[in-house]
């Protein structure tokens, strides 16, 4: 958020005040405030979480449509919340392809009926959190990157598994014919992950870098 601020430049002859924008970062509470219990706003009709914050978020928001991305989880409860099944385990092998652009349409059908949508697994971090991030690519506009920063600052846990990360860039790039994220190496882990996550692992790689791999007994 930008905000404007005033300053005041005293003593210099026919000086006048100057107006300056300065970027203001709200906090996660902020930008979730109303939000129930565990549930994280991803836009104004759009909200995600895991399954413990469900019947919660369903009684407050009385959603119009239900994304469940969670089959391991027990059958819903016959609550007349329409509900939209996404029957994937949450695995690097998993190909959400055929299911992101379909849920992405579905849940702008449902906001443009002025309705709000829930989208939920079992923990809130990786298969909504890619469904989520579908969305934003391809209705909002957003690049891969600004929609991961833009959800990250509402629900810093959240963490799509690097199969997923891989298929969301794909996704970008048919989408807009260029991708916004790339796939590094991270020594500290030995792996390839999604440069947007290089900031979680500094203090693992200096560490390695300094000392080595950690050997295990």
């Amino acid at each position: 958020m930008k905000v404007l601020t005033v300053q005041d430049k005293s003593g210099a002859e026919n000086s006048e005040p100057t107006v300056e924008l300065v970027d203001v970062k709200l906090t996660k509470e902020e930008l979730n405030r109303g939000c129930p219990l565990g549930v994280s706003r991803v836009t104004g009709s759009v909200y995600v979480c895991g399954a413990h914050a469900l019947p919660g978020a369903v009684k407050a928001l009385r959603p119009g449509l239900v994304i469940s991305a969670a089959p391991e989880l027990p059958p819903p409860p016959e609550d007349c919340v329409p509900r939209h099944f996404v029957p994937l385990l949450d695995t690097p092998n998993s190909d959400m392809h055929p299911y992101m652009e379909r849920v992405a349409d579905l849940i702008n059908e449902v906001v443009k009926r002025g309705e709000v949508v829930l989208v939920h697994c079992v923990a809130g971090v990786s298969r909504s959190v890619t469904l989520c991030l579908a969305y934003l690519v391809k209705w909002e506009r957003m690049t891969l990157r600004d929609a991961y920063h833009h959800l990250k600052q509402r629900r810093p846990q959240i963490r799509p598994n690097t199969g997923f990360f891989k298929q969301l860039i794909k996704f970008e790039e048919r989408l807009f014919s260029e991708a916004s994220v790339k796939m590094v190496y991270c020594e500290a882990i030995d792996k390839e992950i999604p440069d947007v996550y290089e900031p979680d692992y500094t203090a693992m790689t200096w560490f390695r870098q300094r000392y080595g791999p950690i050997e295990r007994s």
